[in-house]
């Protein structure tokens, strides 16, 4: 059978949002979501019997569903409408293709059924029933139950009572759709989670969590889908057997996943997107974190090999371990497939013992990876020290390293604790694996990040500020630092860790901020000044030097307080400069007009837009626009508006 609810381009973010819960005959078995390939990519739960799904949707963004058609006697089945539905996803990107191909394929002997094909600019109702009947849908909400009458259409008293049934459950579903929140996806999804347990005003066939009391049915599961307008912004939940008793489960991981060898790999962006690392391991305890870099090398898309000394064995973890974690052979000793020879291009050697760096520095070249290092260019190499402090503070260690460096190396510090020099975590290793092959022409620009919120007080308790966090900041410094720029944040009293390794002057007032600015601006030659930070508009006239008591009233005046932006530019005018600006539910357009006119008074060279119903947490819907009055919309992440602001800038040096 199968209740079917259809949101069609009512949210903004994802124009294709379903529910479906299945019920099927009581011996029914399913495998959850998985990702299966037969041309296309396609995402959905599968039937164990066929092998087929009864909904899911593919990496083109094409979504197939069916519900059953129960309209009379039960017809000889020849072929699987599952195994139809994953052919179709298999094989088509636009729902006008694939309804076409289906109206003359479903005549083959397939069961009855209600089939809804859709994309982002067009959706389908194809009705199988004595014949075969299509119609475009509409945007809007769309129920699908287990029957649909057509015209002419009669109807036994078995299939009266079928169709009672059903129209119950629609009913139901669209009562309950008008509450759910199409302004924000995550809360619409978290609705659709509550109308999937529903049952309405009694227990049983009638609800959408479905209950037959016969046992000749039963509700196998409920999945929910929304297909985004970009593809990893889409979502998967599935909950098994009837919600009301289960739990969902988010497998949205599904669409980052990457089936290479040596298992599924998490994409996260494309960095290091075929680059080729080698990761070289040493004698140290600190060479169990080698298996998690690898892994996280190559989910910012690098091939890694892996090298290992004979003490890395023994002493850090096994080369099964770093095969699986690689997904290639572990190369220990040097044979006639000349690995000491390979391009790379990068060479890093993590952990790096007291020993290994000598040799490295004398040139030395007596197994695998020492081999590597002498036949590879110096700016290739980057050495990750981790040992005890005694051996870490020898001063012939400190000469190879500084000589190292000298010769072009990158030497990443380690981190002091419990009298170690204790292996850098894998994320700051990462990032300067990214930044050494950065590829940018902004590599060596000195950008100045302002972020975060500002404060003034009130009294020596109370003080005024605004929601910022300063986590778009975060990112854009992650991001200048990945494409090698210079780059310092001044942050205000947020809440954010910045990473060690970014310098960071700490403010407090829209005066500090201003300060701190024009200081770091006089005493070094900075190329871009990106001003996401959100300074204060007003300020208390006075400010009291005591704890005002309560149970009063409290008049404030606010008097304007200075346009850090503006002395900026003014003081130097001929520096790139990226300005924000935040509204409040104001129309697009509108929005758009008015930053463009504000960037031309300020005679800033980027301008991004945002209106802050359309930040939700992490995502961030926003406008960058150019003097030339381009719009680029970016509707996604922090991490991903940040990339899309130095792609602005990058293009005008």
């Amino acid at each position: 059978m199968c209740t079917l609810i259809l949101f069609y381009k009512l949210f903004g973010d994802a124009p294709i949002v379903t529910l479906h819960n299945r019920y099927a005959k009581g011996d029914a078995q399913e495998y959850p979501p998985r990702v299966t390939r037969d041309g296309y990519k396609v995402y959905g739960p599968l039937d164990v019997t066929s092998m087929g799904t009864w909904v899911g949707f593919n990496e083109r963004g094409l979504y197939v569903a069916v519900t059953d058609q129960h309209s009379g006697d039960v017809e000889a089945v020849k072929r699987s409408r599952g195994k139809l539905i994953s052919y179709l996803l298999g094989s088509f990107s636009a729902a006008e293709e694939a309804t076409a191909f289906l109206k003359e394929e479903i005549k083959r002997g397939y069961r009855k059924g209600n089939f809804v094909i859709l994309d982002e600019n067009r959706g389908f109702h194809l009705l199988y029933d004595v014949d075969v009947t299509t119609r475009e849908l509409e945007g809007g909400v769309h129920i699908f139950t287990n029957l649909t009458p057509w015209p002419g259409m009669e109807m036994s008293l078995r299939v009266k009572e079928i169709f009672e049934r059903a129209e119950t459950r629609k009913n139901r579903g669209l009562k309950l759709a008008e509450e759910i929140d199409t302004k924000d996806l995550d809360r619409g999804l978290q609705g659709l989670r509550e109308v999937a347990a529903d049952h309405g005003e009694n227990v049983g066939r009638r609800s959408i969590c479905y209950h037959d009391e016969t046992g000749e049915w039963r509700m196998t599961s409920s999945t929910i889908v929304a297909v985004g307008r970009n593809l990893k912004d889409s979502r998967i939940l599935y909950c098994r057997g009837n919600p009301c008793e289960g739990e969902f489960l988010d497998y949205s991981h599904l669409l980052k996943i990457e089936e290479r060898k040596g298992g599924e790999i998490l994409r996260k962006s494309d960095k290091l997107a075929d680059r080729k690392v080698a990761l070289c391991l040493t004698g140290s305890v600190a060479a169990i974190e080698a298996p998690k870099l690898a892994r996280e090398l190559r989910r910012h898309g690098a091939q890694v090999d892996c090298y290992m000394t004979d003490y890395a064995v023994k002493y850090g973890v096994s080369p099964e371990v770093m095969e699986w974690a690689t997904g290639n052979e572990v190369v220990r000793e040097l044979t006639g497939r000349v690995e000491h020879l390979h391009d790379y291009d990068l060479v890093m050697v993590y952990p790096a013992t007291l020993n290994t760096i000598g040799k490295i520095a004398q040139g030395i070249a007596d197994n695998a990876v020492t081999t590597l290092c002498a036949g590879t260019g110096m700016d290739r190499l980057i050495i990750v020290p981790a040992m005890n402090m005694r051996l870490y503070d020898s001063p012939v260690l400190q000469e190879n390293l500084s000589k190292l460096k000298g010769l072009g190396v990158t030497v990443i510090s380690p981190r002091f604790s419990e009298g170690i020099a204790k292996i850098p975590k894998v994320e700051e290793v990462v990032d300067h694996a990214i930044r050494r092959l950065s590829r940018s022409r902004l590599r060596d620009r000195k950008v100045l990040i302002l972020t975060g919120p500002t404060r003034y007080d009130l009294d020596p308790i109370r003080f005024i500020s605004n929601k910022s966090s300063g986590r778009l900041g975060y990112h854009l410094a992650k991001e200048g630092l990945h494409r090698g720029c210079r780059v310092k944040v001044i942050y205000g009293p947020g809440e954010v860790q910045f990473s060690e390794y970014i310098p960071v002057i700490n403010v407090y007032s829209p005066e500090d901020m201003l300060e701190e600015s024009l200081k770091e601006l006089d005493k070094d030659d900075y190329d871009v000044a990106i001003f996401s930070a959100a300074v204060l508009d007003f300020k208390p006239k006075e400010r009291a030097d005591f704890k005002v008591k309560s149970g009063k009233e409290w008049s404030l005046e606010l008097v304007p307080t200075p346009k850090v932006i503006e002395q900026v530019i003014g003081e130097h005018p001929d520096l790139f400069v990226v300005a924000f600006k935040l509204e409040y539910n104001m129309p697009e357009k509108e929005l758009i007009e008015g930053a463009h006119e504000r960037l031309k008074e300020l005679r800033a060279d980027l301008m991004v837009a945002n209106d802050l119903t359309a930040i939700r947490g992490e995502r961030h819907k926003a406008y960058i626009i150019n003097k030339e009055k381009e719009v680029k919309v970016v509707d996604g992440t922090k991490a991903v508006l940040a990339e899309e602001i130095f792609n602005a800038i990058e293009k005008k040096f």
